[in-house]
């Protein structure tokens, strides 16, 4: 059959158009790389000497802070955190990758080149003709991070006391695995069993191979060790674990948003807090144990604390138990640009337990932006590829106020070379309700790049030059390319936000394939000024009496010069405002009000000050 011109035509436009779309893209790479730092930083502190330590040495990385503690180990180059990985055997992991503590990459060959190093302190293995010493610990290889390649490897080392080389004892190649493997290795020679042995993780990383792909050459090869266990009187047969431990953190707070600002909440209150919050735990051991679950909620602001206890029951031995928090925490609305709460969540266990990894701790923040992801990046998100030069992406947000949009935070991951470190217009775009994507763009502002403030997971911050008041409604925040290379913005891959993320090549706005959250936040509200100042008012002690109460309360604080400038508000546990007065009238009625649990707040100028709960009994 002949083909008419017309269809002939067609066909070649529409395999031309599939040809493009094969070559123009979206992609993830690995994220994680800060500014260059001075190769002097490089594992420095691994040759300072340290005090033995003795017998048993356990550590599961579970302690606060993203460096490995100095108690255990003495160089700063692996990376704490609890996102890399999504079972770990307790929370918190070590992870290592292509990297060093201030970002800058250990190597840049496509060969493998020896990267981080986890060096132990020295340990007292005294203990001459043993056979029962045997070091024990799991690993990943790439978990959520980067696959290393079957030519990278993590490798175990140990140091005798009369010696200045490292042997190799355990190694293993890179492969792509989600799951950790359990690995034993005993510790008998003489020359090992002396005090001042010491081990280390090392592992070996590369460069991506494919030619071409220079802005993709960043943090690369991740592996992650938990568990780290290493005494006498072991077996390698005695694999069980005698430890229950949390196994993530703590999510957010709020339905849609890992963030909002502090004046939107009351407006966003009723749709977006959630009335539960989830807890994940597991018995590592090979008995059932019984555990006690605890939540806490602090309002560092206003001191105010809600603890819910969650009973007791019986965990089973390696079973992943989530549980459901209920909690009514009286949420109090006060004046102010921002506000912090703290989530604590433990467990009670028995006493043979390590009692570190039995608490998770999250801070809810309410500054003055919108975010969805939790301030870590897992990978960098980008389109590149032939005729992605003017592309877009738009990133989908919800503002629950009439506000003015003063800036844009964005967090990029450095590449080698900064081959990402191209201009950009940063665009925000109207809502288009019927296509239920980004409409009209509203505003454009070029001459902007990607910089690489100091450390890991660090925005950059975009004041804007207009005026733009956005209303109770959705809008659109992202970027318009000038390149065909990534733009490499910070991915989270913990918060699946999807469905808010949309790119267009230049013919319809498309939907992310991709699950997780870019790490582009709006700043709303007041104008932004460099460097910000606060004003610091010293604390003021309140007195209530009588406490309990019945129909009348006094007060008694100090005093400011202008006393009619100082109210008092009472708000019942529901967050309602109930009564309102003048602090520097002593005595209140409160007749009107029912029994139950009151917070008296005081402020000055409309500046928080003192509180006190006030109980009324008739």
């Amino acid at each position: 059959m002949k083909m008419s011109n017309k269809t002939g035509a067609l066909s070649i436009i529409f395999l031309l158009w599939t040809l493009f779309l094969l070559n123009a893209q979206e992609v993830l790479v690995p994220a994680g790389m800060a500014p260059s730092a001075p190769e002097s930083l490089k594992s420095a502190s691994a040759d300072v000497p340290r005090d033995t330590l003795e017998l048993p040495f356990f550590d599961d990385f579970s302690r606060q802070g993203d460096r490995p503690h100095p108690y255990f180990w003495t160089d700063r180059l692996v990376y704490m955190n609890n996102t890399y990985t999504r079972d770990p055997v307790t929370i918190g992991v070590a992870t290592l990758d292509a990297i060093d503590e201030e970002g800058s990459l250990n190597g840049t060959s496509k060969l493998a080149f020896e990267s981080d190093f986890l060096t132990s302190q020295p340990l007292n293995l005294d203990f001459p003709g043993r056979d029962d010493i045997w070091l024990s610990f799991f690993y990943e290889p790439m978990g959520l991070g980067d696959v290393p390649e079957d030519w990278d490897s993590l490798t175990v080392e140990f140091l005798p006391v009369d010696s200045t080389v490292w042997e190799t004892i355990w190694s293993t190649a890179g492969s792509a695995e989600d799951t950790f493997k359990q690995v034993f290795i005993p510790i008998q020679e003489e020359r090992f069993l002396k005090k001042g042995f010491r081990f280390r993780f090392k592992n070996f990383a590369s460069l991506p191979r494919v030619a071409g792909y220079d802005d993709k050459n960043n943090n690369a090869d991740h592996w992650n060790i938990d568990y780290v266990y290493l005494d006498t009187a072991r077996s390698s047969n005695i694999t069980a674990l005698n430890d229950v431990s949390m196994i993530s953190s703590l999510g957010s707070l709020l339905k849609s948003y890992q963030a909002i600002p502090w004046r939107h909440f009351p407006d966003a209150y009723l749709t977006e807090l959630k009335a539960t919050i989830d807890i994940s735990y597991r018995n590592n051991d090979t008995t059932v144990r019984n555990v006690t679950r605890i939540l806490k909620i602090t309002d560092l602001h206003f001191l105010e604390t809600d603890s819910t206890n969650g009973g007791a029951v019986n965990a089973f031995p390696g079973v992943l138990n989530t549980f459901t928090f209920p909690y009514n925490f009286p949420f109090i609305f006060y004046d102010a640009d921002s506000a912090v709460f703290e989530i604590k969540s433990y467990l009670v266990t028995e006493d043979l337990d390590y009692k570190w990894n039995d608490t998770v701790v999250r801070y809810q923040k309410f500054f003055n932006y919108y975010a969805y992801d939790d301030g870590s990046a897992e990978n960098g998100y980008g389109l590149r590829g032939e005729g992605t030069a003017n592309a877009s992406v738009a990133y989908k947000f919800k503002s629950h106020k009439k506000d003015t949009l003063r800036a844009v935070q964005m967090y990029f991951n450095k590449t080698l070379g900064d081959a990402t470190q191209a201009y950009f217009h940063l665009g925000i775009w109207e809502h288009d309700k019927d296509l239920n994507a980004p409409g009209e763009l509203i505003y454009k502002m070029s001459g902007v790049r990607p910089e690489y403030p100091d450390g890991l997971n660090q925005f950059q911050t975009f004041i804007l030059d207009t005026l733009l008041i956005m209303p109770e409604a959705f809008f659109y925040v992202g970027w318009i390319k000038t390149t065909e290379n990534i733009l490499n913005v910070g991915w989270d891959v913990w918060n699946n936000n999807k469905h808010n993320i949309f790119y267009n090549l230049g013919q319809e706005w498309v939907n992310t394939g991709f699950n997780g959250s870019l790490m582009i936040r709006p700043l709303m509200g007041k104008k932004i000024s460099w460097p910000a100042s606060r004003q610091e008012f010293p604390e003021i002690k309140l007195q209530v009496y009588p406490n309990p109460a019945t129909d009348w309360i006094n007060l008694e604080m100090p005093m400011a010069d202008i006393p009619w400038e100082w109210s008092l508000d009472i708000f019942n546990l529901q967050g309602k405002l109930v009564y309102k007065g003048e602090a520097s009238e002593q005595t209140h009625y409160t007749g009107d009000l029912p029994e139950g649990l009151y917070i008296i707040r005081v402020s000055q100028k409309g500046i928080y000050r003192a509180s006190s709960k006030l109980m009324i009994i008739r």
